[in-house]
């Protein structure tokens, strides 16, 4: 059974974060088609509340009354330690999906016993050494078997990897517990042939996510991933995710990601120009005499030790969310506009969601479409089936990169 699943967002409750209601994910759930969607937030009490108000229990997934969309028990939370080795604090994001509200209730008793603050969306576990780090992270694992813990975004400046850390290898922060590393999340600057390579990760299952902040057309699903499960239900998937059993994910091109070149943007101070570079770049900024943002690009070389290493081949594709296509193609920038929706949705009315769009054939696809909508929106749309299309520049210093079809 192939599962569309959706593992990383935020709720209202998480910085930089407007108010989402379950609902209109739930809508946009069916035009993306995605089966399970992350909650987000579940371990902040108010939003535990809410939750615990609002859904249905059902097999450890969850829904609406009156909605067959599932969503799955999902929280981010960011863990630090201070290793020896390095001068600065060693911080990394994880997502932690839960099968039950026990098992949320259970860890948030945990973090009390911690001491650690848990009033935001997206709570701070700090510990003062690897080893208690290390301990932490078993006690967590210990409420339930079924917990899974996925380093988030892995190469991203905030991810384990990444170049606010700049760890060697994943063992130096996980120790003992990196056996119950089996999942990690590719992130919007990467994909899994950069990943591959990279000893450390290239056994290891790879699920794309959204790490959504809104339940907009462009966000929700912007990046997914389609397992093959024996079930519908909570265990299955986490069984997927173990057993590596993906079928594919869909992946930005990793050029435009947010981090995905070094680089200073403009407004950056001292800064009155961008700057960025596509080749391996200088430690500092020519132009304010600062360290530069470390793209993802750079970071992975830095680490594919062994350029000779025999990695898994993944299945995955490089979209882009369709409303932005048809965007492009209207030559505006406004994705919510009357004229871009009303596209979209005459698109939709074709296909049985975005998802199997993306998976039709260029042939099928004018078909479908021909004389239903504007000619430039259909190149548009075969153009991305077919790889036509890049970003330039790519993204760099957290701006993205800027799209061109061709």
């Amino acid at each position: 059974m192939k599962i569309a699943v959706d593992l990383h967002s935020h709720s209202g409750y998480a910085g930089g974060v407007g108010n989402i209601s379950l609902s209109s994910v739930a809508e946009t759930m069916k035009w993306k088609g995605i089966d399970v969607f992350a909650t987000g937030d579940c371990l902040y009490p108010p939003r535990t509340d809410e939750l615990r108000e609002l859904l249905i229990e059902k097999d450890g997934l969850f829904h609406l009354k009156n909605d067959e969309k599932k969503f799955i028990l999902q929280t981010e939370v960011i863990l630090s330690t201070k290793l020896p080795s390095y001068r600065n604090r060693t911080v990394a994001h994880h997502v932690i999906l839960f099968p039950n509200f026990e098992s949320v209730l259970k860890m948030q008793k945990l973090m009390n016993k911690w001491q650690m603050k848990n009033t935001i969306g997206r709570p701070f576990i700090t510990t003062k050494t690897q080893s208690e780090l290390e301990q932490k992270f078993f006690e967590i694992a210990d409420i339930h078997a079924l917990i899974e813990i996925i380093p988030a975004h892995v190469m991203t400046p905030d991810g384990i990897m990444g170049s606010k850390n700049m760890l060697t290898n994943i063992d130096e922060f996980y120790g003992k517990f990196t056996s119950q590393i089996r999942v990690i999340e590719t992130g919007l600057s990467a994909d899994p042939d950069m990943l591959g390579k990279i000893p450390d990760f290239s056994e290891m299952t790879m699920i794309s996510s959204s790490d959504c902040h809104s339940a907009a057309l462009n966000r929700v699903g912007r990046e997914f991933t389609i397992l093959e499960a024996d079930t519908m239900n909570y265990s299955g998937i986490i069984s997927a995710l173990r057993n590596n059993d993906v079928f594919l994910t869909a992946e930005f091109n990793p050029a435009e990601g947010r981090y995905f070149l070094t680089g200073h943007r403009e407004d950056k101070e001292g800064h009155s120009e961008e700057i960025f570079f596509v080749e391996d770049a200088p430690a500092i900024c020519p132009v304010c005499g600062k360290k530069m943002t470390l793209g993802v690009k750079q970071r992975c070389l830095q680490l594919q030790k062994n350029q000779d290493l025999q990695f898994s081949k993944r299945k995955f594709i490089h979209l882009i969310p369709l409303i932005e296509v048809i965007a492009y193609a209207f030559k505006t920038k406004n994705v919510s506009g009357r004229k871009v929706v009303e596209c979209y949705k005459k698109i939709m009315n074709c296909f049985s969601d975005e998802i199997s769009l993306w998976q039709s054939s260029v042939k099928q696809v004018q078909c479908s479409l021909e004389g239903k909508i504007e000619k430039t929106v259909i190149n548009a749309i075969c153009s991305v089936i077919n790889g036509n299309f890049n970003f330039d520049p790519a993204g760099f210093d957290g701006k993205y990169g800027q799209l061109n079809i061709f």
